[in-house]
């Protein structure tokens, strides 16, 4: 066995190598507080095959630190509470989220149910505006049709009216001799 210059043993036969992080949890202190406690003692160091810092650790050393009075039940107690507190919190939002989806998807179902009806009216209103505009085109070809009428019946008015001038100026003769011919 070896000393070093504080007095512990270097190679001792009950020591083990340990990592910071489980030097840190057999002592139960921080991780930074076991790299000063290494430093400190100045235990041997040397990083293993995976670059990770190991201590080799005496005996005495690996139950933790005097005056660590840690109850690991009220830990454990205490740590269980702020779970069912945080669960009890997550519990209420995801109910309070739950009626805010419900409610979304009622509103959406009704706007759906809205924009069908809508989508109904306005199939109608297309059909009756579709009906209207052949109504108007039947109704546009009778009124072309009337107005050829209306122009043949004043042509023939003309005519008539001509002829009748024509008939009227001949004199009462005239007249007699072309009816008696059947002009």
């Amino acid at each position: 066995m070896q000393a070093v210059v504080n007095g512990s043993a270097d190679e001792e036969a009950d020591s083990r190598w340990m990592t910071y992080t489980e030097l840190a949890t057999a002592r139960r202190i921080t991780t930074s507080s076991a790299i000063k406690l290494v430093l400190r003692r100045g235990w041997r160091r040397q990083k293993d095959n995976h670059g990770t810092m190991r201590a080799l650790v005496p005996p005495d050393c690996w139950e933790p630190a005097r005056g660590r009075n840690v109850d690991d039940d009220a830990s454990v107690r205490e740590a269980i509470g702020a779970l069912e507190a945080s669960v009890a919190a997550l519990r209420e939002r995801a109910e309070a989220a739950e009626q805010t989806a419900r409610s979304e998807r009622e509103r959406a179902d009704r706007a759906v149910q809205a924009r069908d009806g809508e989508l109904m009216r306005s199939n109608s209103l297309r059909d009756r505006i579709d009906a209207l505009r052949a109504e108007l085109a039947e109704a546009m070809e009778a009124l072309d049709i009337a107005r050829y009428e209306a122009w043949q019946a004043t042509q023939a008015t003309e005519e008539l009216r001509a002829a009748d001038a024509t008939w009227h100026a001949l004199g009462r003769i005239e007249r007699v001799r072309r009816a008696w011919r059947g002009e």
